[in-house]
Formats: structure tokens, sequence, C-alpha cells
């Protein structure tokens, strides 16, 4: 230290030139040290601010409530420059209030705006409730269920407190006021509970809330209020009456209960009810619980005094009603004003408890006699004499079980063990049974016991302690599920609705295995009446129910060849199903079903159809029991092992092309008597004008040879994708059938298997070790159980092989469209299947797994597409349907996931293929209906979209929204719209794309212009939805100046954009839509009717704690013509809801005036309704609750 003070104070050139270099050196590691906490602080902002992008971008949907309900025309849609790819400014927010009162006054503007625009259209308690947990959660308040409490349901009122981020409480009324035409009002009263606040103790009024409370208007239009504080509050049980002094003139406190010296009610275990008075204005209260031994009310009852009663040990119970009390109880000559409450009647609870007090009490004072009616023998009070019990002590007394355990949860029983505290030798136990009459409790026996132990028991100190109660913490209460069960049954009902039909669940017998567990064939319609009478204006008719008649069977024979149990079948295969399948008398859904399969159930196949659409099949087992069961299945439901060149060819009547294997075909013995009696009315089928389309092959990948230690074997089983945490069944390349046990194993696969011609392996699941599948493994063989590998290594090197396109025919299609009879098809939220809707009202279930279905394009002559439920890893389809009832099934390439489907308008059909493994890769393949083929017309990698975004970002995944020729009836050069999204963050909607793609003769294609971003990522929301000539592009975008309701880093959308892609106008956004208040939002749903409407919903949330959305209204959103000037005016026209119905779904038909619009009354009861743009609907069907969703509609 010495030696550093001398360096220090040495004065020469060259110790400062030293100690100079030293200060440069510190401040320049210091800089170093700034500069590398602030890197990482930018850094964590920056990651901070991309999560919070993600979030805000993958939200659902939030906000709330209601609006007008007069169709009305908006001001002229704002036009906006093509976007330049800019950041973006984000808005200075809204400044933090800086004190509880300023937090109090703008959540009580916020709820007054609010409340008031619900009441206009169909206010509710529900949905007001609702409203006060959204505003709080808006404005960054914390929101607890303590934070509401509704006082009155008609009118409504409600004591609401949220609390700031701090934990200051916020406490207000609102009511609904009769006196100004239901508009709601509010008090804020912070400052009147302050002023009611205790020094001492740090109580303040509604701090916790209340545990009860009321709201009642009495004859002269005042209002008055009833409180009673939640426990958590203070010790002692609180109460308030607050009244005003003239109608719709503020509350003040009138009335507190610790004013009034004989409310001395413990708050922890007192239990307290309201009970209407009709002669009071406000409730009576009802009160029961333990009362202290010095309370005046219990002293005046009569209660005995002989136990020092507090928790844990038992307690003696008062119930007590308290009444309203008027000045004029006191005085009649004063007005009958409200002054608070008063005991109105007092009564001890009849306990084992009080019985023995009252005993001890009576033998303390020498009146035995008195004593007489609470002991089942005289001679027990000479015994209770004897043991000493005449003497005062310090008692205390617990409740003991069957189990001879003490209760010390507040139960009794009829056993009570009581002790002197200050002397424990003086311990008894007391027997008691209840008069069932009288219900009074009457002594059998009393005896000395010994106190065992004094676990759990409290020893209180001073022996008879002055009660302090303490404040318990606020329960916590789990939240559970909660499920609601509508039946299906549920329909429109009422005496006015003559004519309305009853759509029929009807699910149709098919190829495919349905989730109705026992469907029937011939569906009954069923004519219900509607609440909702129909328009007089406009009479329509309405089509009269009529019974479907029941076709009765005849006895004959079924198309099932005689084959010998012992016949080799040429093919075999297995039973690929996600439900029971149907085994048919015959290659047609006309046939009946003779037993039922299993999902995995071996077959043998010992026929095909020359369609290829029916397998003649042997079942090793069917659902009854019986082996070796011949009959009839769909082929899409079989995977054979192989192909079916050698399968023996059957006509569509099922007899014999080429004859059977050993056998020929002959009349099988009939099955009708062990079978349903009634079948469904035979429909011709219609044959196809689709051909099958040949499938383009590709190249095989070389795959490498399998490395030192690993195994080649053949995945078995039969579960796409399989269970991952269950056994993989695998065969050897010896033949040997083994176990793979797969769950901590590293899976990977060969890229060549993508189409990767580099070829390296590539992450991926054990969803991928599919039946069929060819791969490598690494794994532990034990000696003991050498069938039973467990995997550290599994590489997937050849897929199995799929079909990719089937042939479907769906008479039913054919027949109601040609017949002008088909309105729309239908589906439901909850469960996959879609339903065909008729003009006779019956619903008829005509696909299983589907989920959607939409048009193709602007032309309806080019059919639907329907799409499944995409499961990673599983089998990924999609079905392209025509009016005339026929159409193809397409089959993704295995291990691949379908992302969009487009057609053009020629009806050729693409799709865009991505692995479901860590490659970056994706195809696009077209099905081109002209030439019967399908083929990959381009492969590419997210690279494409990832270096033309206005994002610095690697890699995006396509998603195609549409496909526009560049010349008319040429699908060799196409213009693709696609979507895209960061797989990598799991981030949606990262910018949507344009590009061109060329196919020369020879069938290659390539990218010849673009990708040209259209929108970048952030400033859209989906769906995003191409008017039919694709000149326009529609999609919700989230705009900040535009006020809505918002919850924290959640944005719901609240704008329509629409961008002109072509023509006049070309690169022009415009603002066709925003939310009319600030308590609503859009809801996810768009659709174009025609090249210039646009047709959306307007929601809220649904009331509760939930995030589901409440759709209130449907809004038709008309547009200038195609071409017209970007100046030219956009109106819109909403019909809003009545009765607090909401808006299940909707659906532009093919007439451009009419829209399916689907609504739920509060009942559970549904409609289906008709709108055409104006202020009313005109009412079609009731539909089952089941049925909530509408895809697309040919006609109302």
């Amino acid at each position: 230290m010495q030696r550093l003070l001398s360096t220090l104070q040495d004065p020469s050139p060259r110790n400062r030139r030293r100690l100079r270099l030293i200060a440069a050196a510190v401040v320049a590691v210091l800089l170093v040290f700034f500069i590398a906490v602030l890197a990482f602080q930018l850094g964590r902002s920056s990651g901070v601010s991309t999560a919070q992008r993600a979030a805000s971008t993958a939200e659902a949907m939030r906000a709330a409530l209601a609006s007008t309900f007069t169709p009305t025309a908006s001001a002229t849609a704002t036009e906006t420059p093509a976007p330049t790819f800019t950041p973006t400014l984000t808005p200075t927010p809204t400044a933090t209030p800086a004190s509880p009162a300023e937090w109090a006054e703008r959540y009580y503007d916020l709820m007054l705006e609010g409340l008031n625009t619900l009441s206009v259209l169909d206010f509710s308690a529900d949905r007001a409730g609702a409203l006060a947990q959204r505003l709080a959660q808006e404005q960054g308040l914390t929101y607890v269920p303590a934070s509401y409490f509704e006082l009155s349901a008609e009118p409504w009122a409600a004591f609401v407190a949220p609390r700031t981020p701090d934990g200051v409480p916020l406490p207000m009324f609102f009511w609904r006021s009769t006196e100004t035409g239901n508009q709601v009002e509010g008090q804020m009263l912070m400052d009147a509970v302050a002023a009611l606040a205790d020094p001492e103790t740090g109580y303040t009024p509604l701090v916790a809330g209340i545990s009860q409370g009321a709201l009642r208007t009495d004859s002269q239009g005042i209002s008055h209020i009833v409180t009673v504080d939640r426990p958590e509050a203070r010790g002692k049980l609180t109460a308030y009456v607050w009244s005003q002094t003239l109608p719709g003139s503020t509350f003040e406190v009138v009335w507190r209960s610790e004013d009034d010296p004989q409310w001395t009610f413990r708050a922890v275990d007192t239990s307290v009810a309201l009970e209407e008075n009709p002669d009071r204005v406000l409730p009576d209260l009802l009160l029961s619980g333990p009362l202290p031994a010095d309370s005046a009310i219990r002293t005046e009852d009569g209660a005995a005094g002989i136990f020092i009663e507090q928790a844990p040990f038992a307690q003696q119970r008062l119930q007590a009603r308290w009444q309203p009390s008027l000045a004029s109880d006191s005085d009649p000559a004063a007005p009958a004003l409200l002054t608070g409450y008063r005991p109105a009647q007092v009564e001890v609870q009849p306990t084992p408890l009080s019985a023995l007090a009252t005993i001890l009490a009576w033998l303390q004072d020498g009146q035995i006699n008195r004593a007489r009616p609470f002991v089942a023998r005289i001679d027990l009070l000479t015994d209770m004499f004897n043991l000493g019990l005449a003497t005062p002590g310090d008692w205390m007394a617990v409740y003991v079980n069957d189990l001879d355990r003490e209760i010390q949860d507040g139960g009794q029983s009829l056993r009570l063990r009581f002790f002197d505290n200050a002397d424990r030798n003086r311990t008894f136990e007391a027997i008691f049974e209840q008069n069932a009459e009288s219900g009074r409790y009457v002594l059998q026996s009393v005896a000395p016991v010994i106190l065992a132990s004094s676990a759990g028991l409290v020893t209180p100190a001073p022996p008879r302690p002055t009660s302090t109660p303490t404040a318990t913490p606020l329960p916590q209460v789990a939240a559970g599920d909660f499920t609601l069960t509508v039946p299906l049954s549920d329909v429109v009902e009422g005496p006015d609705a003559a004519g309305i039909l009853n759509p029929t669940l009807e699910p149709t017998a098919t190829a495919t295995p349905t989730f109705t567990p026992t469907p029937t064939d011939t569906p009954t319609v069923t004519p219900t009446p509607s609440e909702t009478p129909l328009p007089t204006e406009t009479p329509t008719l309405t089509p009269t129910a009529t019974e479907t008649p029941t076709a009765t069977p005849t006895e004959k024979p079924l198309p099932i060849p005689a084959i010998p149990p012992e016949t080799a079948a040429p093919l075999t295969g297995y039973m690929l199903l996600t439900d029971t399948g149907r085994l048919r008398g015959g290659p047609s859904v006309e046939y009946i079903v003779i037993a039922g399969l299993a999902n995995g159930t071996p077959v043998d196949i010992f026929g095909i159809t020359e369609a290829f659409d029916w397998l003649l099949i042997r079942a090793a087992s069917v659902d009854d029991g019986r082996t070796g069961v011949l009959g009839w299945v769909s082929t899409q439901l079989v995977v054979p092992y192989g192909d079916f060149t050698g399968v023996p060819l059957y006509r569509a009547d099922g007899t014999s092309v080429d004859a059977p294997p050993e056998a020929e075909a002959g009349d099988q013995p009939s099955l009708l008597s062990a079978l349903p009696t009634s079948t469904a009315t035979p429909t011709p089928l219609v044959t196809p004008v689709l051909r099958l389309p040949e499938v383009e092959s590709r190249p095989a990948a070389s795959v490498p040879a399998p490395e030192a230690g690993e195994q080649v074997v053949t995945i078995g089983g039969a579960s796409i994708p399989p269970d991952p945490l269950a056994p993989v069944a695998a065969v050897a390349a010896d033949g040997r059938p083994v176990e793979l046990a797969v769950a901590d194993a590293v899976i990977e696969a060969w890229s060549g298997i993508f189409g990767d011609e580099g070829g390296t392996w590539v992450g991926a699941s054990s969803a991928l070790l599919w039946p069929g599948a060819t791969a490598y493994v690494t794994a532990a063989i034990p000696d003991d159980a050498p069938d039973a590998w467990t995997a550290s290594r599994v590489r997937i090197v050849a897929a199995p092989q799929t079909e990719r396109v089937k042939e479907l025919a769906l008479p039913e299609i054919a027949e109601a469209v040609e017949a002008d009879e088909a309105i729309a098809l239908l589906g439901s939220r909850a469960a996959p299947g879609i339903y065909l809707l008729a003009r006779d009202g019956r619903a008829q279930q005509l696909w299983q797994y589907e989920t959607s279905a939409a048009w193709l394009n602007g032309d309806p002559n080019a059919g639907f597409v329907l799409r499944e439920p995409q499961a990673p890893g599983g089998i990924h389809t999609f079905s392209w349907m025509r009016n005339d009832g026929s159409g193809l099934q397409f089959v993704a390439q295995p291990y691949r996931a379908i992302r969009g489907v487009a057609g053009d308008a020629y009806g050729g059909l693409w799709w865009i293929e991505t692995p479901d493994a860590t490659i970056d890769l994706w195809q696009l393949w077209h099905y081109d209906p002209a030439t019967a083929r399908v083929a990959l017309r381009l492969q590419a990698s997210g690279e494409v979209f990832g270096t033309a975004s206005s994002q610095a970002v690697p890699s995006l995944t396509p998603e195609l929204v549409a496909v526009q020729p560049v010349t008319e009836g040429d699908p060799s050069a196409i213009y693709l719209f696609v979507d895209t999204s960061d797989t990598t963050l799991l981030q949606p909607y990262t910018g949507v794309f344009r590009l061109r793609v060329d196919t020369d003769a020879a069938g290659n294609s390539a990218i010849t212009e673009g990708p040209q971003q259209l929108l970048e990522g952030g400033s859209y929301r989906g769906p995003l939805v191409l008017s039919p000539d694709l000149s326009r592009l529609a999609y919700f975008a989230y705009d900040p100046d535009q006020p809505s309701l918002t919850s924290g880093a959640v944005k719901p959308a609240n704008t329509v954009n629409m961008l002109t892609l072509s023509g006049r106008g070309a690169s022009i956004i415009r603002t066709a839509y925003v939310t009319e208040t600030r308590f609503e939002f859009l809801a996810p749903e768009l659709a174009w009717q025609g090249n210039d409407r646009l047709l959306l919903a307007r929601s809220r949330f649904a009331p509760g704690r939930t995030d589901e959305p409440d759709r209130f209204g449907v809004v038709q959103v008309q547009l200038p013509p195609p071409g017209s000037s970007p100046a030219d005016p956009i109106a819109s026209t909403s019909y809003l809801l009545p009765r607090q119905q909401s808006l299940m779904d909707f659906a532009p038909c093919l007439d451009p005036a009419a829209v399916l619009v689907l609504t739920r009354d509060r009942d559970g009861t549904q409609q289906l309704v008709r709108w055409d743009g104006q202020n009313q609907v005109f009412p079609l069907f009731g539909l089952p609750a089941a049925l909530d969703r509408t895809f697309l509609c040919w006609q109302p």
C-alpha cells in the first residue's frame, strides 16, 4: 500500500505518463463493458419484440359488444398507396395513469360508453359482466372473481372493482336507470370508501369485494343497495346500506353494521343469505354463525356462556334474521325512510353443544329440574352432579366422529368430548340423540374419559381469552373442465311457425366408415314449428314435410361367391379405419351391411370391380365374433400388400368377369333374417364423367447402404401415424417379426424420399414410421428377448407405396342439383362430417371425415373442394366434387402435408406439398382434366420467398391461395398467389407473394417472374380471399388508429382492406370496412359474393370467462365494380341479430342477392334464414344444434 501511494505521489514525467496509460486502459475496459451490456440489452429487446409480434399475430380474437341496429352507409373508403415495405412507426401509446384516481376515471368512462352502446341492441347481464372483464384487461388492470358482483338482474346493477397494477381496488357501482330509458349510470366509490376507512386497523370497505349484495328501487324511484364485505376483508362481518336521496342521485352510506352493538358476527365462519321481504324494499339478511361470549344479542337470546368457544373447538351457532328498518318503525310520524337493518328474530341453533351448555348452566345454578327436558333419564343429572359437573370450570368441547377422532372443521356429531382446560383430569364424553319432532338434542349418557392426546387441540391462554379473529386468505379455487351438452333434437319450436321444417340428421350408408354408431338408412322428415313467424310482407312458399316411404326388402341372393375357407387369396391386406367399417353384401352402398370391421383387420382379397372402387374380401374377424366372413368393402378402406394385377374382376352388380379361384360364383344363402329389416331406396349410380388420372412417376432416389451395426427392417402395423409411445411392429431382413421401442430413438429420413437430389439425412419424427416403410435401425437386442429391440437410431430410407388418386361418385349430389333441390352443405365445429341440406328439409350426411368445403373458383360448374383435418405425420388428402356427382380424391405423397388447393377457370387443380421433416423444400402439383394426368410442375425451397421478403428471413413456407392462367385456356403459364409462414418461429402471415410459373412442352417448369411481395408480414391477418375474377384480394388487418378493444399484446382485427391486383387502380390498397364501435371486432370469416361484394361478421366475446367469439351481426360491403375509379365510394349494410341471438355462420349463395345465415338463440335453438341485404331475414329451417356450420350454398 505504501508503495502504491508513493507511485501516485511521484511527480516525475515518466510516472505521470505511466499513470495516464493506466487510466486510459481502465477507461477502455469500462467502455468495452458498457458496449457489451448495451448490445445485450438491445438484443434482448429485439428478442422480446419478436416474441410479442409472434404472440400478437397468433391471437384468436378479442373484443366486445354491440352496435347499432339499422343499416348504415359508410363514408368513402380510404385509399392507401401500394406498400413500400418500410418499417411502420408505432403510434404513441396512451399515457399510463399516474394515480389510482386516474385509473378509475379512465375505466369508469370506458365502462359507461361500452354499457350504453350495449344497451342499444341486446343488453344482458352476462354481456355486461364480460365487458367489465375485457375492459379491465385491455387497460392493464387486474381482474379477479371478486372484481364483479351482480346486484340486480332486472334492472341490471353491479358492483365492479378492478385493481390497478399495484393492487389498489377501484370500486364502482353501475346500474340501468328506468328513469332515463334504461341508460346505464354509474358512480365511483373511491372517495366514499376512503371516508369509511379505519385508520387503526387499516380496514377499508369493499377492498376485498362483496360476498352478498342487492339493489332494489322503491315506489318513489329511489334506489337502495345493501352490501356485505367478503370475509377476507376483516375479522368482523361487515355490511353497509347505500341509498339515493333522490331518483338518479349518487349513493350515500346510511347504515353500517359496525355502528350497531348487536352486530358482532365473525366473518370467517358466518354464512349470509338474502331473502326477499315483500314488506320492505331491501331483502332480509339471514345470518348463521358463532358469536362471542360477550355478545349482547347472544346474552339477550339466552345462549349459555359455559364453554370457551374458539375454533377449532365446538361452538354454539345463532340464527338471526335482520330486516330493513324504517324511520317510521320507531316513530309513526316519521317518513318511511330506510335507515338500515335491525334484528327481527334471533335463536340459538339446536346442537349437542347448546344442549350441554344449557344443562351445565342449570346444574351450576342449582336448578336441576329445569335441565330435565334435556336429558333422557333423571338419573343422568344425578350422575353429572356426582361427577362434579356442577362445579364451574374453563370448559372446552370438541365433537368426535365414529373413528374416535376430533372434528375440527366446523362439523358436528352426536358425541361430544369436553374438558376443563384448567384441570385436564376433568374430561368427559357425552352422547346425544336428536328428537325427530322437536329437533332438540337429548343427552343419553355421560362418563369420564381419559384425554388420550392433546394433539391437534389448541390450548387457549388465558383460560377465557377475548376472541381476536384473524383474516383468512382468499381460498384458491381449482379450475375444472366444463362441458355443455346440447341435445341434437333442439329445433325451432313455437305455435306460429307453421311450415318451418326441421332437417333430420340422416347419415347415409357410405363406403367409408361412419361415426354414427347405428346409422339409419331411411331417414324420416320431421316437420317442426319455429318460434319466429314467417314475415308477412314477402310471402314465401315453404316446402311441406312428407313422410319418406320405407322400402320393404325382398329376399334376393347377394353377389357373394362361395369361396372355400382353404382357398388362397391372390392378394392380402388390412383395413385402414378410424371407426367401425361396414362389410356389405354387394359392391354398392345399396347393399345391406352384414358385419362391422375394426381397424387393422387382416383381409384376403378375392376380387375387385371394374371401376376399382369395391373389393371382394374375406375378413379374418368381424365385430360379432365370426371369422372368415366374405363380403364387399370400399377400395379406399383397404391397404393392400401389392397391386391388383392378379385379382379377378367383377362387374358393378357383383357378377364375375373372371372366374373366382377354385369356385364359380353361386347363390349365397340369404342373410336378411339376421340383418336390419329396412334399407334405403336404391339410387341408380351415375357413370363418372371423369377418368381416373395417371400420376406422373418420380424416379427413385439413390439410397446409401446401411452402416455397420444397422439392421434393415420393413415397418409393419396398421396405424398411420403410429403411436409414438407404443412399440412399432417390423419385419427384419431375415423375415423375423420384431418390435421396436422408438420412444428414445433419434429418427432421421433420407432427403431423397422428398425429392432432394443432393441426398442427406434430415431430422424426422416417429410419426413417419408408416406400415411398409423401409428403415435402417441401430438397436440393442437382448439375449433373453431377441424380438424386442430398443432402438437408439432409426433412419427411414424408403416410403411405402400409396394410391395417389381415387374416383368418387355421389349420385345424391347430382340428383339434388339437377332437381333444383340442393340448398347447402352443412357441418359441425365439434365433429367431422359434411351434410347435404335439401329443399325437403333433410340434412343427409355424405362425407364422414371432411371438415370444410368451398367452391373451387367463381364458376360453380367447376365444383368444390373438401378438406380433412391434417394430422402431423398422417395421410393428407382433399376431394374435388362436381355438381354432377363425380369427383376425385387426391392423396399427398407419403410424409407430405398439403398446403393449399386452388383451381383455375378450366377445371385444373393445383396444390402445394411440403415434407413432414426438417428439409426446406416444397412442390407444386397439377391435375389436368383435359389429359387426365397428375404431374409435378415445380420444386423449390422456401428461400425464394425469404429473399423476396421485406423482412430478413432465410426461408418461408408457402400456402397456395389462388392460381390464375396468364392466357385463358392455357395452363402452361400461370400466376400463383401464395401466403407464407415461418414454420421455425411458428409465425403465420409472414407475407403474400405472386409469382409466375411457365411449363414447356416437355413438362419442365420454372419460376419466370417474381416472387413479388404483395403484402408484408405483420400487415395482415387471415383468411385471404380473392374475388372470383382474381382481380381483388381482401384480408383482415389491425389498425392501431381505429379504436378497438385489445388485451395486452393481443390485438384483434378491426379492419378489412382490399388490394387491387389488376386493371384500374392496380396495387392500390383501400380500406373496405372498419369496426363501427370500439366494443367489437371482426370474426375471422370473409367471403366474396360476386366480384363487387364482401360478406363478413361483426363479433364480440361470448359471455363468461372465455375467448370464444360471439358473432352478433353480418355485414355486406358493396364495392365499386371492377375497373371503377379507386375514389368511388364503398357502402356497407349490417343486419344485427335481435333477442340476443348469435350468428353461427353464413354462406353466400349462387343467387347474388341471397345469403344463407345460421343463427342460434340463447336456449340453443338454431334457425337457418335467408338474408337479402336488407333489415330483415326470412326463416327457412330449424336446425339441430349439432349442425352449426354453413360451407357453401346453391340456393336459399
